[in-house]
């Protein structure tokens, strides 16, 4: 072999291996990657054969490492006792795989069996003790009132509920009253 082959084996090599040092480095900055990608989907949550909520979502990224699974248009349907209660809409989710608790993000909706409506911007719900919660700004729109406050924590059917910072404006007819 000659100078010259051998000075290009060993200046290829040394940028083989450089490259290859350099792309670890890159990945290991990088945020996991979604191990599953699913489109169209329901999934039920189930409390002594009965159901506790049911999500359908245009799309998941499942990302088994973090537990989690990143949803796209959420609607979850909440219930108590195996009866329907409320609805959630939000623009994007996420679900942990593990405790089944569910956020909601960006532009939130919970609507009552009873008409109330809920309006939020981001929010959690807690499985272990089924309850919404959030820091964020709230209005509570009920027939005879709108509630708004900064910070809340509920049952999905919005029976029970603490606003925090509140403020209420009573309606009358179709008019609301300051």
């Amino acid at each position: 072999m000659n100078n010259l082959t051998l000075n290009l084996i060993l200046l290829l090599s040394a940028l083989f291996f450089t490259s290859c040092a350099k792309r670890e480095e890159i990945t290991n900055d990088n945020p996991a990657v979604p191990e599953q990608a699913i489109e169209q989907f329901t999934v039920m949550e189930t409390r002594h054969g009965k159901p506790s909520w049911t999500l359908d979502a245009a799309s998941a990224q499942i990302i088994e490492t973090e537990k989690i699974a990143i949803v796209q248009s959420p609607k979850i349907m909440f219930y108590q006792e195996g009866k329907y209660v409320s609805t959630l809409v939000a623009e994007r989710g996420r679900i942990n795989t593990e405790t089944y608790d569910i956020w909601g993000e960006e532009k939130c909706i919970v609507t009552t069996a009873k008409g109330e409506r809920l309006e939020t911007r981001n929010l959690h719900y807690r499985s272990d003790i089924r309850k919404i919660i959030t820091d964020e700004k709230v209005k509570l729109v009920r027939p005879q009132e709108i509630i708004y406050g900064q910070g809340m924590e509920a049952t999905p059917d919005l029976e029970s509920i603490i606003i925090k910072k509140q403020r209420v404006e009573l309606k009358e007819g179709d008019e609301v009253k300051k």
